[in-house]
């Protein structure tokens, strides 16, 4: 007001100076009517007086108003002002302008007022520039990892333009890593070599729009996530029995657990058996030597997430152990050991070795493959006793299983001293003597009892009990020659045999019987008609099983005399047959030789299970009939009105040969020989095995 004051006092100074100058004017030389004449409205006027101009009015006692907030969007912000004045409306431009400060950021703005016309001033409003609105992330979590890998996912924002992703580093106290994620995905694979093989994170993440080239962000969401933890290795099988075995490992770096997968053949994928918290799983549920897949891997979990985390699969082929061998049987004949047994089912192979005779400090031999039945070593040294064992070795990748094992066969190594040395060296005598016994002496008891039955009805036995293991020879009179009767049908088998290896004729080579085959005695063939045409196979059968006579003279007329002759002779036999004595001389002594061979050809011979099962089903054999069901008794007898003999090999747990040829006639006789040279047989190898 003190400004309108002034120039209303301006005003009227300049209006006095007016009239002043007028009547100076007049008073100079006018006059009155030359000069201007003061009267009408004029002289009211000046009669009335002065009249002051109404005062201005100041902006700032108006109502001033405009939007308090508004949304940041990139452009400058100039929200309409209204203005008003004891309830008038004030108009912009005719009473007042405005102009605004600030408005083109988030934060506060002015919009500054002033008066024009009538009102006069200034007035300031302030009105606020907010930031754009960002939701924070929902659902932040993570769906899967690999070793420097955390994959995180959220629900996607609406109207984000991206995300800012963060870990805690804990030793350094702060958030770093950060990671500026563009576009719209909810998805972020985290790659960052900074990341710990199984370590769990504290992450966080914010979305952000750009308006106006600055970014707005969300609020932080956080979440645990993990790297997976690192793969299993070293995996190992031990503890395997017929049931299963102990698998293994070592232990995973950040695994929390382990799963062990193994390989369904029905469903035709690997499948979930077990998740443990050690790093071992005990399988409980095989088959004996059965075979498996495996695979095993390292897991975790994080909090707040029900996803499992998974390190990488490491396969691994397990076996159970097959069962326990069986069977198992073992020789020591002249300084050469052999062990067989029989086929474990699902063998891969078979280790052979052997301990002292108390099962004590193993030592291996050999490992065969799974077709190996038989071993045979000479390492093993003369004169002590060991155990042989097998056990069944089941395979399958880096895993060996082996079975579980017998007591196994304890037996004692002699030297290497052949039969026929032994045999050769042989005196005759009537006295029982002992050859090659290895320091063994036969107890009086049963010594006097052998030579009870050898001498009971008078006349002279040629005898011998020839041990296939020790080499071991009893025998009393074993040199005294007599009548073979027809115990010579097995050696010229033998010979007969021996022929047909080169491939003619065969078992299955026919002849005719004919008149000049017959002879009367034991046998089936004299009731066939003449022109019968039999095999060489059906001829060996009546031998076995009648003691065919004309059997043998037929097999005679097929292959000779002197071949036979020649063949019985490299045995180291005497040579006692000829076409006018068709059946010869035996003594026992060489009998053992004749079955020394026949017993060998059982196993390598091309007829050999022909003739070891003729043999095992001989007609009237008294040496098995005296031993019983005991042992296979592989037998040929014969008899005659003066001799009745019987001749075999003894398989028993040391197999030996038993030779009795008597020039007194009684079939009780051999089989009380029989028991009593077991009898003895028996006690010797309690002496060498004690």
């Amino acid at each position: 007001m003190k400004k309108a004051k002034g120039l209303i006092a301006f005003i009227s100074a300049v209006m006095l100076l007016c009239v002043t100058s007028a009547i100076g004017a007049y008073a100079a030389g006018g006059n009155a009517d030359e000069g201007t004449v003061i009267s009408g409205e004029g002289a009211e006027q000046g009669e009335q007086g002065e009249q002051e101009e109404p005062e201005l009015i100041d902006i700032a006692g108006a109502d001033i108003s405009c939007t308090a907030k508004l949304v940041y969007d990139g452009t400058a912000k100039a929200p309409e002002v209204t203005v008003k004045y004891k309830g008038e409306v004030l108009v912009k431009d005719t009473d007042f302008t405005v102009k605004y400060t600030g408005n083109t950021a988030v934060g506060t703005a002015k919009a500054t007022v002033t008066g024009i016309g009538r009102f006069t001033g200034t007035a300031v409003k302030t009105f606020e520039i907010t930031a754009p609105t960002v939701s924070a992330p929902a659902k932040l979590r993570c769906t899967d990892a690999n070793i420097h890998i955390i994959v995180m996912r959220w629900n996607t924002v609406t109207g984000a333009d991206g995300y800012q992703l963060q870990y805690y580093d804990p030793a350094n106290k702060i958030w770093t890593g950060t990671k500026n994620i563009s576009g719209k995905s909810g998805y972020y694979k985290y790659d960052n070599s900074a990341f710990a093989v199984g370590t769990t994170y504290n992450l966080r993440l914010r979305a952000f729009k750009t308006v106006g080239g600055r970014k707005f962000y969300s609020d932080w969401s956080t979440a645990y996530g993990t790297t997976d933890p690192a793969a299993v290795t070293g995996i190992k099988e031990s503890s395997a029995n017929e049931k299963g075995y102990t698998l293994s490992w070592n232990k995973a770096q950040g695994a929390l657990k382990y799963e062990v997968l193994r390989w369904s053949p029905v469903t035709g994928k690997y499948e979930i058996i077990a998740t443990v918290s050690t790093n071992k799983y005990v399988v409980t549920d095989r088959t004996p030597g059965q075979k498996n897949t495996y695979k095993v891997r390292g897991i975790r979990t994080v909090t707040g997430n029900s996803t499992v985390f998974h390190g990488a699969l490491t396969s691994f082929k397990a076996a159970a152990a097959c069962s326990k061998v069986t069977g198992i049987k073992a020789t020591a004949r002249q300084g050469k050991v052999t062990v067989s047994w029989l086929p474990v089912e699902k063998a891969n192979g078979y280790e052979v070795y052997y301990t002292d005779a108390n099962g004590n400090n193993p030592v291996t031999l050999a490992t065969v493959n799974a077709n190996t039945r038989t071993y045979s070593t000479t390492k093993l040294k003369a004169g002590q006793k060991y155990k042989l064992k097998v056990k069944a070795i089941s395979k399958y990748g880096t895993a060996v299983a082996k079975s579980k094992y017998p007591s196994g066969v304890l037996l004692r190594v002699f030297e290497n001293i052949s039969y026929n040395t032994v045999l050769d060296n042989y005196y005759s005598q009537a006295a029982i003597t002992v050859d090659n016994g290895h320091g063994y002496v036969i107890p009086q008891y049963l010594k006097n009892n052998l030579n009870y039955h050898l001498t009971k009805l008078g006349g002279v036995v040629s005898f011998a009990m020839l041990d296939l293991d020790s080499g071991t020879l009893i025998a009393s009179n074993g040199k005294y020659y007599m009548g073979t009767a027809s115990t010579v049908k097995m050696p010229f088998m033998l010979y007969c045999l021996n022929e047909m290896e080169s491939g003619w004729p065969t078992l299955d080579t026919t002849m005719t019987y004919t008149a000049q085959d017959y002879h009367s005695g034991s046998g089936i063939i004299q009731t066939y008609n003449y022109g019968t045409v039999l095999t060489i196979r059906d001829i060996i059968n009546t031998i076995f099983d009648y003691s065919d006579n004309i059997g043998y003279y037929m097999l005679q007329r097929q292959f000779g005399i002197d071949g036979y002759n020649k063949f019985i002779s490299s045995l180291g036999c005497r040579v006692s047959m000829n076409y006018s004595n068709r059946w010869g001389y035996i003594c026992a002594t060489d009998s053992c030789k004749e079955w020394l061979k026949m017993y060998e050809y059982f196993d390598k011979g091309k007829y050999g299970t022909f003739m070891r099962n003729g043999f095992a089903h001989s007609c009237a054999s008294n040496f098995r009939r005296g031993i019983g069901n005991k042992y296979t008794v592989y037998s040929k007898c014969g008899w005659t009105e003066d001799l009745h003999h019987d001749t075999a090999v003894v398989e028993a747990e040391h197999p030996y040969v038993l030779i009795s040829f008597t020039n007194r006639v009684s079939a009780g006789r051999l089989m009380e020989i029989a028991q009593a040279a077991d009898a003895i047989h028996t006690d010797m190898w309690n002496y060498f095995l004690k």
